[in-house]
């Protein structure tokens, strides 16, 4: 967790300080916005592929490739922007190639968690990876915040650089527990719709990834959002900026913490903790001072974990282990996919009709998501019965024509009729 901490630590602050630079280049939230925004078009793309790979290839060997990728794509930024030759075109193609990388490196580094700690552990240690990541943002944006001050946005890029080699000598050292019998390997054709066929035959997990999907994509846009109001709102500056970031992980790592504790997350949860994340950020746009906007950052945060790390633990303790590197790639595409829509949305909604129109629609989206899967799911479970007392009068009394009933599918696992389960 250590290793992953340091280079968490390097890319929170490369993400502040990419998003400062393309607004000082620029002076326009949409560009911002389109940064952000092509970081995650190739999960739209190809991130089904991602989770091929994670199934099929050694998940270590993965990963080493993937950071030092990471290493390179910084490397890259650090040079264009020490020796002035950073035109935006070339920011946005360096954005996209992080997203390619991020492709692979997301759903082998979230299935990899199995091979260290194995099923029973799997939701105590999803929220680990949560907390490291989000100690990271604590950390990052302040130092950041103040490096970009002292010594610019090239050499922060220049610092996350080297905070990769640190990651990849953490992995090199990492035994991973035995994997597993290997089982028959489906053929490349259309390996990539597997999981989302598997993912559709499950309502619960329709209901839950379609919550978080509308929530990442409309909702968290802090990175073109906070910018906007530490340079527009606010006039704070680039350190401003770094303890805005700190105020949201600041309520990030204690609603991890809190979520971890629930040992098994449930549907319930997650429509909860996204009523309360869209509540509180739409709250957040209408503080009228910085402090204000500062304190009201907290709770945003506290309960948009709360609602992150639910869902990571729901989905890692749903899947069968063959699946889990598919499955978790629907899970990148749908916590990352949106972004290239979202980021531009939302930062064309700020340009035009305030930074806190930006902020607040964001958090409305996130409210109507819930409530519209909560209703959807409630019908599912009222529908249930309906469908059981069916299938047992066809038991008692079957068919003359041989039609396979549902007691009789091929599918050995049983599927989840939905509902919200109480906690």
């Amino acid at each position: 967790m250590e290793y992953g901490l340091v280079s968490n630590i390097g890319t929170a602050m490369q993400g502040v300080a990419l998003d400062w630079f393309v607004l000082n280049l620029t002076h326009s939230g949409t560009a911002v916005g389109w940064a952000a925004g092509l970081q995650f078009a190739p999960v739209l793309m190809f991130g089904l592929w991602g989770g091929v790979l994670a199934d099929r290839c050694d998940r270590r060997t993965l990963l080493l490739w993937t950071q030092s990728l990471y290493a390179v794509q910084a490397l890259l930024l650090t040079v264009l922007v020490l020796s002035g030759h950073a035109p935006l075109w070339l920011i946005y193609l360096l954005s996209f190639a992080l997203g390619c990388v991020f492709t692979v490196e997301n759903p082998a580094r979230l299935s990899f968690v199995t091979e260290l700690v194995g099923g029973s552990l799997i939701p105590n240690a999803a929220g680990l990876n949560i907390l490291s990541l989000n100690a990271a943002r604590l950390i990052g944006p302040a130092i950041a915040g103040v490096l970009i001050a002292v010594i610019g946005t090239g050499w922060v890029f220049a610092v996350n650089a080297v905070s990769f080699a640190v990651v990849t000598t953490g992995l090199l050292t990492i035994r991973p527990r035995a994997k597993p019998t290997p089982v028959e390997r489906d053929p490349w054709t259309g390996a990539g719709a597997a999981g989302l066929s598997y993912v559709a035959a499950r309502p619960e997990l329709v209901g839950v990834f379609t919550i978080f999907g509308l929530v990442a994509t409309f909702s968290l846009n802090f990175s073109t959002t906070l910018t906007l109001f530490a340079g527009r709102i606010f006039d704070v500056g680039s350190s401003g900026l770094g303890f805005m970031s700190t105020a949201l992980s600041v309520g990030t790592i204690a609603g991890t913490l809190a979520a971890t504790r629930r040992a098994s997350p449930r549907v319930r949860t997650v429509v909860i903790g996204a009523v309360l994340f869209g509540v509180s950020e739409a709250l957040a746009a209408l503080m009228p001072s910085y402090l204000t906007f500062l304190v009201m950052l907290l709770p945003a945060g506290f309960t948009l974990m709360t609602l992150n790390t639910a869902v990571s633990a729901f989905v890692q303790s749903e899947v069968s282990d063959a699946m889990r590197g598919r499955v978790m790639a629907v899970y990148t595409v749908v916590s990352m996919g949106g972004a290239p829509l979202g980021g531009p949305l939302i930062g064309w909604i700020s340009q035009h009709a305030g930074v806190r129109w930006g902020l607040a629609s964001g958090g409305a989206a996130a409210v109507v998501a819930a409530v519209t899967v909560a209703l959807w799911l409630s019908r599912q479970h009222a529908v249930a019965p309906r469908l059981l007392l069916r299938d047992r009068a066809a038991a008692a009394d079957p068919p003359r024509s041989p039609t396979l009933s549902a007691s009789n599918s091929p599918d050995p696992e049983p599927i989840s009729t939905g509902g919200i389960p109480h906690d």
